[in-house]
């Protein structure tokens, strides 16, 4: 749906979280003289028509438009029942997309990294000396950019590529791992939803070689590859070409280093010098909540992974400490996912400990047959029960390989805890 579709239409916004109240702030700059209908869980205190969402299917006649955030699933039973009235259900994502701009757009999504790359990305264009601008499902709100950039990094979650109409200039799936059943209704919906960025039409889709299900993309540029952008013994290659060293690069795990070659496969794709590029990504800082490291405290370390939403992003983090004494923290909300490659691991080595701990925790402490496992009902009791086990020189990982939604508003909710908590023991 293009902006001018919008104007003179009835429209309501479902869902006023950060994304939603932007897109309000957007059309009423667009179309200040226009009424808008607010749809939510919670009440609405500002002067638009507020409908509450539990009442939604008393008042379809007064809507032509929805725009749904994100967080609101395409699968619930109310957009099937307004697209059966011929309702129009798009989102903000989808009007960015469709608002004319000179700039490049590159699209990036993933199950694990899709932040980091996005937010590397950036980083070195900036770098560069480039008009850079960054949003999306990481920071700003695609509608809150500003429109005379010459390059977009847009981060997109699952929920914003199910229903994305509009092709970026370069499409990025950096991996498939199982998530989100909540939102998707199933894995298999999952997949195919994240996957829709790559059906778009994109010039190029960018792809992991070691991503058997994206073999057949169209358009496809692959990184991992040994005949394209992928590193070896920290370094790194395009081809059999070493580009440089990666001691410098900031970032811990093989993983990151993965993320660090999709990022320099996107700038190659745009033309940019990767020599140039890769000595740029040095001083790149990371992210909070992914493996961010604090201390020394009481002679250990700890380590704050509460992005790790999935078993595989856990796997990824306790390679990032070999032969360290590790006490991992685990367990979250449960998305039905597959814990039976981390357990091989962390039985597999004796120098890591497991904590268990809310809703996955039992069932993770069950699949699990290392003598050093543990099991406990809040991070509170978790970090200090680490501290107690943990011998010093080791490092205590909050990385729950489960969602936050237990008992967190969000991953950073969790993962602010933890780092209090940790900062109490000293």
């Amino acid at each position: 749906m293009i902006l001018s579709e919008l104007q003179n239409k009835r429209i309501a916004l479902w869902g006023m979280g950060r994304e939603g109240k932007a897109t309000l702030e957007f059309l009423q700059r667009e179309f200040p003289e226009q009424k808008y209908i607010i749809i939510n869980r919670d009440p609405w205190d500002g002067d638009e028509t507020f409908i509450p969402e539990a009442e939604l299917i008393d008042h379809l006649d007064q809507v032509d438009v929805v725009i749904k955030s994100p967080g609101i699933s395409y699968y619930h039973d109310m957009v099937g029942k307004m697209l059966d009235r011929r309702i129009t259900v798009t989102s903000a994502t989808n009007i960015w997309f469709s608002l004319p701009k000179h700039g490049k757009v590159i699209a990036i999504t993933g199950s694990n990294g899709k932040s980091t790359t996005s937010a590397l990305t950036h980083h070195i264009l900036k770098k560069l000396g480039h008009n850079a601008a960054l949003g999306g499902n990481i920071g700003t709100p695609l509608l809150s950019l500003p429109l005379d950039a010459d390059y977009y990094v847009v981060e997109l979650s699952s929920y914003q590529t199910c229903d994305l109409k509009h092709a970026p200039d370069i499409a990025v799936l950096l991996n498939l791992f199982p998530e989100h059943i909540q939102w998707h209704r199933s894995h298999e919906n999952y997949y195919r939803d994240k996957s829709n960025l790559l059906r778009l039409g994109a010039k190029v889709n960018i792809v992991n070689a070691h991503e058997p299900r994206l073999a057949d993309t169209k358009n496809k540029l692959t990184f991992n590859d040994r005949s394209k952008i992928h590193f070896e013994n920290r370094i790194i290659y395009n081809g059999d070409m070493p580009v440089g060293g990666a001691d410098k690069f900031p970032l811990l795990g093989d993983h990151n280093l993965e993320n660090l070659c999709a990022a320099l496969t996107i700038l190659n794709a745009l033309g940019l010098v990767i020599t140039e590029c890769l000595k740029a990504s040095y001083s790149f800082q990371g992210l909070k909540h992914r493996l961010q490291v604090i201390g020394p405290i009481k002679d250990r370390m700890y380590v704050n992974d509460s992005i790790s939403t999935d078993p595989e992003a856990t796997m990824a983090a306790l390679k990032a400490f070999p032969q360290k004494d590790i006490t991992v923290i685990l367990g979250g909300e449960d998305r039905k996912q597959d814990y039976e490659a981390l357990c091989t691991l962390i039985d597999e080595n004796d120098h890591i400990k497991a904590i268990c701990v809310y809703e996955t925790g039992p069932r993770i402490f069950e699949q699990l047959k290392t003598s050093h496992k543990y099991k406990v009902g809040t991070l509170e009791e978790a970090v200090d029960l680490a501290g107690d086990i943990t011998p010093v020189g080791g490092y205590i990982v909050l990385s729950p390989a489960s969602p936050s939604y237990d008992a967190f508003r969000d991953f950073e909710e969790r993962g602010d805890l933890f780092l209090e908590l940790a900062k109490k023991t000293a």
